[in-house]
């Protein structure tokens, strides 16, 4: 189990960058969709006598309209980057990639996480089947986490704090503000040799996970205040 736990840091801090996350439970009958998904593409860990240290790298999308797709700063994207000749494509969601780590104590399984996020679009003059790379807001992170359930799959994130620190040049709203948010993280494991997430309607409801080669991805959601609730991951300002 707990060879498993860095891997919450990343997706802890995606979640962080939205109000909410759509995750691979999109499908399913929960209440109200996740504006952000984030899913952990690397990992590095370190272990002593007490505590397991991890780095990763997360990647998502965030719709429009959210924390960290903010409709003001995307139409500015949009007209800035229109002046140069660059047409930002599918500008409906923002890519989301965030660097984050983790340090959990190995006897309560609780812990903290932190680290940076960028907000990108893709344009016709980068390669679209290429990931996107055209900057529009940076920030940074931090949080608490907690294992939640005996199994180890199932992670909480809160007293989280997102912290923008820079967006394009120019834009008349300024940075937006610092957000209060909260979340929760899941682990892919596997059941009859195929890699599934375990949802909050607990015993055998089950949600069939991406893969990366044969590595299932681990995953991150989040929803709006209004619509939060323990299942999957919300952001809530305070």
């Amino acid at each position: 189990m707990n060879a498993r736990m860095g891997s919450i840091v990343l997706l802890t801090a995606v979640s962080v960058l939205g109000t909410t996350l759509r995750s691979s439970e999109a499908g399913s009958r929960g209440p109200g969709p996740r504006d952000v998904v984030l899913y952990e593409l690397n990992e590095q860990t370190r272990f002593t006598t007490t505590s397991r240290m991890a780095t990763s790298g997360l990647e998502g999308k965030a719709q429009r309209g959210t924390p960290l797709c903010p409709e003001a700063l995307m139409a500015y994207a949009e007209a800035i980057y229109a002046e140069f000749g660059i047409a930002v494509r599918d500008a409906a969601r923002c890519r989301v990639v965030v660097f984050g780590h983790s340090e959990m104590d190995l006897t309560t399984l609780g812990g903290t996480i932190g680290g940076d996020f960028y907000v990108v679009v893709n344009s016709d003059k980068t390669n679209l089947v290429d990931a996107p790379e055209l900057f529009v807001m940076s920030g940074t992170f931090m949080g608490v986490i907690q294992v939640a359930d005996a199994a180890g799959v199932i992670i909480d994130i809160s007293s989280g704090l997102l912290k923008p620190t820079a967006i394009l040049p120019g834009f008349p709203d300024g940075l937006p503000p610092s957000e209060r948010f909260r979340g929760k993280f899941r682990l892919p494991f596997k059941v009859h040799r195929i890699a599934v997430y375990k949802t909050d309607r607990g015993g055998g409801s089950f949600r069939s996970a991406p893969t990366s080669g044969r590595s299932a991805i681990r995953r991150c959601a989040l929803r709006s205040p209004s619509t939060a609730t323990n299942r999957g991951v919300g952001l809530a300002r305070e």
